[in-house]
């Protein structure tokens, strides 16, 4: 990407979501949040504000994660504004990503779906097998 369309926002997003990915897997002792990814980190213009789009499996658990986050808001700001080079640390701001479970029901809904007969159970058209002329061998 040419530096237009990808700038200085975009290089800190990616930044803040590298940082919070691994301060959530190797730093947090939470088990409520060890399952949980992040998914895409969108800036503020000013760089004051990360929008944190998280996904998390199954749905249910979020409300527990929620809690967990709101727990853990101001140890991972201040570990993520450690590990950055800003002058000021973002304020994070949690939100779950739909995209992942979306996904995952739609696999669901295809494994479960009627695609018809299995082409390998069929060798013809009429359903019988056999040489050319019909005969067996």
């Amino acid at each position: 990407m040419d530096d237009l369309t990808y700038g200085r926002t975009d290089r800190v997003a990616e930044r803040v979501k590298r940082e919070l990915s691994d301060v959530l897997q190797r730093d947090i002792n939470d088990p409520r949040l060890k399952d949980v990814v992040v998914s895409r980190v969108r800036m503020s213009n000013d760089n004051q504000v990360a929008w944190v789009l998280l996904s998390v499996w199954p749905v249910e658990i979020r409300d527990d994660v929620t809690k967990a986050l709101e727990r853990a808001s101001g140890y991972l700001r201040r570990a993520v504004g450690r590990r950055l080079t800003l002058r000021h640390s973002p304020d994070l701001r949690f939100e779950f990503d739909d995209g992942a479970s979306h996904l995952l029901g739609m696999d669901a809904l295809l494994k479960n779906a009627d695609m018809g007969p299995d082409p390998k159970e069929t060798d013809g058209e009429d359903g019988e097998t056999g040489g050319e002329d019909g005969e067996e061998e």
